[in-house]
């Protein structure tokens, strides 16, 4: 028998970069800039449902926060 475990992920980036816009002033081109990214690219970044670790982690360093700050996540039953 295969077990397969399914899981939601729920990406929270765009939420914690409003909130460090909103303490320090910070566009979107800056974030953009930062990640060495086009602002187009990030866009479609936070309205993935998943990405690659190494993504998320630069998000992490940038926003100065923890992985599991950017995602929740969830066992599907």
């Amino acid at each position: 028998m295969v077990w397969i475990m399914k899981i939601k992920i729920t990406n929270k980036i765009e939420e914690r970069i409003n909130e460090y816009q909103k303490l320090y002033g910070s566009s979107r081109k800056w974030f953009a800039d930062k990640m060495g990214m086009s602002s187009s690219r990030m866009y479609q970044l936070l309205k993935a449902d998943n990405m690659n670790i190494d993504v998320l982690a630069k998000f992490a360093i940038v926003l100065e926060c923890r992985l599991d700050d950017l995602v929740d996540y969830e066992e599907i039953k």
